[in-house]
């Protein structure tokens, strides 16, 4: 398959009357899917959407989101998801950065666009899913009341499909341009991996915003397999979903594997349909106990927005359960693990994971040549991840470059000691960042979030990681949070933290003055 439109049609071809997706219980086909998708496609091309233009959507989980998705790429349009989580501001960057020409959002969100209307000048169009005709919107049955047939368009693999912007950890969020042939490929390298086929039905519980609920649509598309939507993700429900909608597989990232071992046990934990789970860092300190609990095998995969799938740990081989084993590098990959000065380590000894520029990978950064450079500096993208290689050829994940404290000459990773805190039988969540310090370089500062109902003191928490840490390795500071700030992804943004004070002390419970 060349680009989306053609791996869309085909599998339209191949199955028409087969249910393709699933949501709040209603189920579309694969014709009907394409048939709605072809409208808002003719919707777009009426009000004068072409090739190359830019579609934002900021919506929640639903149909409207991949509907509209699909139908700009069908066209040769460009998508450009919007987090729903963003303020005012964030919206109004990415629309601007993107130069969007349309934005298709809902009524929840008018109020917000509405006070940034003047300062996102690229916005020609604003459409509202609520299908409510205001001074601001047009209503979504604008795009609706369209032929289901679809005229060609002139589409290259290569094309630009859509700009997902990275989670901003260190400023303003980048975007990652994806092409046709980014998202083709990696659904067919996900669908061999999951070994797919279209008796499947697989699960997507994050934000389409995000890249995984994506991917996810185009790799069951490939075997004509089954794609349930959730509306979000939740702990207390998402295995009554599991067995509600027969899921036979679904890939997750690796805190929500630990937010559901943090739930309490119930008989029900293993009777599912499941055959596989693949995920992305779950905690080494659970994966033994977490697959015989939910009676499923997990499978890690190493993978970015930047260069989609890398080193995944492949079905019939040796997954090396709680080692943080991440497998081998996949077919089309060239890995090195090397030290500061891009020099190849030795096996065995921790390094930077470096990628050769190849297929399925971004094609740089919009708008961001400099920004591109240095990410693929040498022909290789740097992706600021540690690792070391074991003497079979197997990869192990050892954290984010910047995610090292340097506390007193030892090197702690703030990832293990987020893994061990999370462990804890009261904690649902936690954080971990590095507090200036004149007399150890750095310290280590811990947020934690208590599981719903539970209570629990600094000195019990504290207590925990004593016993179960290096003594190098214990946090000094404690703060109790109801929440953390996350990217799209579910991943914590640490820079919020750390710019929420200046002095990170304050507040604090502070290990050592206690003792």
């Amino acid at each position: 398959m060349s680009n989306i439109r053609n791996l869309f049609e085909t599998s339209v071809h191949r199955q028409p009357d087969k249910v393709f997706f699933i949501f709040k219980d209603q189920e579309k086909t694969y014709r009907e899917f394409l048939d709605t998708v072809n409208r808002i496609a003719n919707g777009f091309l009426s009000l004068g959407i072409r090739k190359g233009d830019k579609v934002a959507i900021l919506l929640q989980n639903g149909f409207e989101f991949p509907y509209t998705w699909l139908a700009a790429n069908m066209i040769g349009a460009v998508m450009v998801p919007v987090n729903t989580r963003f303020i005012g501001p964030e919206i109004a960057y990415i629309l601007n950065h993107s130069e969007a020409r349309i934005l298709v959002t809902s009524g929840q969100y008018l109020k917000t666009i509405t006070s940034i209307r003047k300062t996102i000048p690229h916005v020609e169009i604003i459409i509202n899913t609520d299908d409510h005709d205001t001074n601001h919107a047009l209503p979504y049955s604008l795009l609706l009341d369209n032929p289901t047939s679809l005229k060609g368009v002139d589409l290259d693999k290569n094309d630009l499909a859509v700009i997902l912007y990275t989670s901003g950890t260190t400023g303003n969020p980048k975007g990652c341009m994806a092409s046709h042939d980014y998202f083709v490929n990696l659904a067919a390298v996900q669908a061999n991996l999951f070994q797919l086929t279209e008796e499947d039905r697989v699960l997507t519980a994050q934000p389409f915003y995000y890249m995984d609920p994506q991917w996810n649509t185009l790799m069951v598309m490939t075997r004509n397999a089954t794609l349930v939507l959730s509306e979000k993700f939740s702990t207390s429900t998402f295995w009554d979903d599991i067995r509600r909608y027969n899921i036979t597989c679904f890939y997750c990232i690796g805190s929500m594997t630990s937010f559901l071992f943090n739930m309490p046990p119930s008989e029900m934990d293993g009777k599912h349909n499941l055959r596989m789970v693949q995920t992305s860092g779950i905690s080494p300190h659970i994966h033994a106990a977490w697959e015989k609990r939910f009676n499923v095998p997990v499978y890690e995969i190493y993978a970015s927005t930047e260069t989609t799938a890398d080193i995944a740990v492949q079905p019939g081989t040796e997954r090396k359960v709680g080692t943080k084993c991440i497998g081998k590098p996949l077919q089309y990959r060239e890995i090195k693990i090397v030290d500061d000065n891009d020099q190849e380590v030795k096996d065995g000894e921790v390094g930077e994971i470096i990628i050769k520029r190849g297929r399925g990978m971004m094609l740089g950064y919009y708008k961001d040549p400099e920004a591109t450079k240095h990410a693929f500096r040498g022909g290789w993208f740097h992706t600021g991840d540690l690792a070391y290689k074991d003497a079979d050829g197997d990869y192990h994940f050892v954290g984010r470059k910047k995610d090292i404290i340097r506390r007193g000459g030892e090197n702690v990773s703030a990832a293990a000691v987020e893994q061990v805190i999370i462990n804890h039988p009261k904690v649902m969540d936690a954080a971990v960042i590095p507090v200036p310090d004149k007399i150890r370089g750095e310290e280590i500062k811990a947020y934690v979030v208590l599981k719903d109902g539970e209570t629990a003191t600094f000195e019990e928490i504290a207590a925990y990681c004593e016993e179960n840490l290096g003594k190098f390795k214990v946090p000094r500071y404690y703060e109790f949070r109801k929440s953390l700030p996350k990217t799209p992804s579910e991943r914590v943004q640490k820079r919020k933290l750390i710019e929420e004070k200046e002095d990170l002390t304050e507040g604090c419970y502070d290990r050592l003055a206690h003792s």
